[in-house]
């Protein structure tokens, strides 16, 4: 295939009558969708080429290999060709019985050498690369193939050349298949995540996909809605929540002139924003770069067997050599040379690693490949970051301490008066509790609102004049309140607690503590039981915030109060001893990401940062996933070990009993591929 025309976001696709002669108008448009960042296609029989519309952020190269994998003909398993197939194997049959009956004459010889040009016509790149590599003297598995044929046909035996190619192209569909497919499943589930942005036309708002949005186009963002784009703020106002970017707790005021980044979160307000930085700054474009690394990210264990294979290549034309020269038998030689090892021991791991990719995937894991699944398999020690990680990064009520006299939804009721147009994540919990119990409070008038930075709030007119304070204790002090040591005799150690007062008289105060994610508790417990000796929590909190979390969780190896630099010390300390997964979200958990053996960023608010510096991104942010893929890269590592062993087991099995004559040359094949086939169902398997 080659272009023949390109504009931005759309290309016409030259395509020869090869690529085109298995599919149908209707499916080949169906397979060019199907392809990763293409979202229309149509093609013209008449001139045998293909329109296709694509996201304005790919390139037209990587559009043409995703199209070339998808459309290529040896891919596709037509009618036809399982005809040719069948017909293959009766010819050599009735060749065969002509060999037995007429012997070795020119009639004979004339068949085989018609069942040679078949079986290169099954799959002619087979034997153009195998040769081709022989000549430079660097065989490859191709070269095998393509010898064990030629040399069979050459000592009359047309049924094992043929048994050769057919269970040959079969392991070979069989792997393109699979491997195909996985690649699919992973574009694809994200592609059914795409989402859709409101776009202002006309002064009118448009839902269209995110990918057709083009910097300079005005954008409408709605409360409890993600930002997707860097930009300039038009028009609006709005409380933004920018935990992504800081790691800790920070809402801030966005109006006209303001600039918003990609991620932030819209906690109340609208927006109108004008796109300037999209495309590769979206979650979606990051998530596709995680998913292009991942297919490149080797394991240690898939170099070596990538390295043992090819090293195998020459060392079976050395056997089926030296076969030979024992024994003077060519079927013994031919024996040998269609038993190689290449298959089985790349695929051992291969397909191991995207049949468990395909099952991260499906609970909202992308790993960036094989290293990353052989890492996580060995990590004994799980290190947690905790705000936005252990915790929601989301404050709740605790514990209510009131005085007496009053009750919690008087408390509630003069905190909500006090803090209704604040944009503090403390008093929003209040506002959030207040909203739930459906209680209501009078109209603040901005006159009546004094907000004392560092302090707290000041409220007048409070049902009937009274005024409401709001704040730490400092603000308290202050404004001179007494009767809080009637409510706690410990309330001067308080921690996250909001003190009330009406009238300068202590009305109570309010535990606010950052609520532990759902099932952090239960994940924890499963990392114990797949062999993790040691959970710890890092975190730039204060002590007693740590402690308290740390107790909920049974964590008792916790550093608080700590520099991003001091996490990276502590993880570079820990490696010495045994392998560390890291686990955080925000920019501060970058560069502790980026150390550990694996880096693991959670949820879909993770910072940009946090995601590049990562190993795996879970991106629905549910907990119990993390000891799901340690379980799943353990499960992983035993089964390619286990792949690995079988199928050197049966392969040298099947050449020593070719060399003693035990065994045909059929068989050999059938041992060979039969082992590779059995290496791809039980990864697929043991691991769906």
């Amino acid at each position: 295939m080659r272009i023949i025309h390109q504009l931005t976001g759309r290309l016409r696709i030259q395509l020869t009558r090869k690529e085109v002669q298995p599919w149908t108008k209707k499916n080949l448009e169906a397979c060019a969708r199907r392809t990763a960042y293409i979202y229309s296609a149509n093609y013209s029989e008449l001139t045998r080429s293909l329109l296709v519309y694509y996201e304005h952020q790919t390139n037209a190269d990587e559009i043409i290999t995703s199209l070339s994998e998808n459309i290529a003909p040896q891919q596709s398993f037509s009618k036809s060709r399982a005809l040719n197939l069948m017909g293959m194997l009766g010819e050599s049959l009735l060749t065969e019985e002509y060999l037995k009956k007429y012997g070795t004459n020119f009639g004979t010889r004339s068949l085989v050498a018609l069942n040679l040009l078949g079986n290169i016509k099954l799959n002619p790149h087979v034997f153009k690369k195998g040769i081709t590599q022989l000549i430079k003297f660097h065989p490859t598995a191709e070269s095998l193939t393509a010898v064990s044929v030629l040399a069979a046909s050459l000592t009359l035996q047309p049924l094992t050349a043929t048994i050769v190619m057919l269970m040959s192209g079969f392991s070979d569909y069989l792997e393109k298949l699979t491997s195909r497919q996985s690649h699919n499943f992973l574009y694809n589930s994200v592609r059914k995540n795409s989402k859709l942005i409101h776009r202002v036309e006309n002064n009118e708002v448009v839902d269209v996909p995110l990918a057709k949005v083009k910097s300079g186009e005005i954008i409408a963002f709605y409360t409890g809605e993600k930002v997707l784009v860097d930009g300039e703020v038009m028009a609006g106002n709005a409380v933004i929540n920018e935990a992504n970017i800081t790691g800790e707790y920070q809402s801030v005021v966005k109006s006209k002139g303001s600039s918003v980044f990609a991620g932030t979160l819209i906690e109340s307000g609208q927006l109108r924003v004008k796109a300037e930085k999209l495309g590769t700054q979206t979650e979606e474009a990051a998530i596709y770069r995680l998913l292009a690394e991942a297919e490149t990210n080797k394991s240690k264990l898939q170099k070596s067997a990538d390295i043992l294979a090819q090293k195998m290549v020459p060392i079976s034309f050395g056997a089926a050599t030296v076969t030979y020269l024992l024994t003077q038998n060519w079927l013994k030689a031919v024996g040998i040379l269609v038993i190689d090892f290449v298959c089985g021991v790349k695929l051992s791991s291969e397909i191991a690693i995207l049949a468990t990719m395909n099952h991260f995937t499906q609970k909202g894991i992308v790993i960036k490949g094989g290293q990353a699944i052989e890492n996580t398999a060995q990590v004994k020690e799980v290190i947690f970051d905790k705000t936005g990680t252990l915790t929601v990064g989301r404050p709740v009520i605790q514990k209510y301490l009131v005085a007496a006299g009053f009750s919690q939804n008087e408390l509630l009721r003069a905190g909500a008066y006090a803090e209704q147009h604040a944009s503090h994540p403390l008093g929003r919990a209040i506002m959030a509790e207040n909203e739930k119990r459906g209680l209501d409070y009078p109209n603040l008038q901005i006159a009546d609102e004094e907000v004392i930075i560092g302090y707290g709030i000041v409220a007048r007119n409070y049902q009937g004049g009274n005024t409401v304070a709001v704040g730490s204790l400092k603000l308290m002090k202050k404004q001179k309140v007494q009767g809080f040591e009637q409510i706690s005799a410990r309330y001067a150690e308080l921690n996250n607690a909001i003190y009330l007062a009406v009238n300068n008289r202590a009305l109570g105060i309010v535990l606010i503590s950052d609520q532990v994610r759902p099932a952090m508790a239960e994940t924890i417990q499963q990392l114990r039981q797949l062999n993790i000796t040691k959970i710890t929590m890092l975190t730039g909190d204060k002590s007693a915030a740590a402690a308290e979390v740390a107790e909920q969780l049974k964590i008792t190896n916790v550093k608080s109060e700590l520099l991003p630099k001091d996490k990276v010390d502590y993880i570079k300390k820990a490696q010495r001893d045994h392998p560390v997964m890291m686990v955080g979200d925000g920019l501060n958990d970058s560069a502790a990401l980026n150390w550990s053996t694996v880096g693991v960023a959670l949820g879909s608010h993770a910072s940009d940062a946090a995601k590049s510096a990562s190993d795996i991104f879970i991106n629905d942010g549910q907990p119990e996933v993390i000891s799901d893929a340690v379980y799943a890269s353990q499960k992983t590592m035993r089964v390619i070990k286990q792949n690995y062993a079988g199928v050197l087991g049966f392969n040298v099995s099947a050449i020593f009993l070719s060399f003693n004559g035990k065994i045909n040359p059929v068989i050999g094949a059938f041992i060979h591929n039969g082992t590779t086939i059995g290496v791809i169902l039980r990864s697929l398997l043991k691991l769906h």
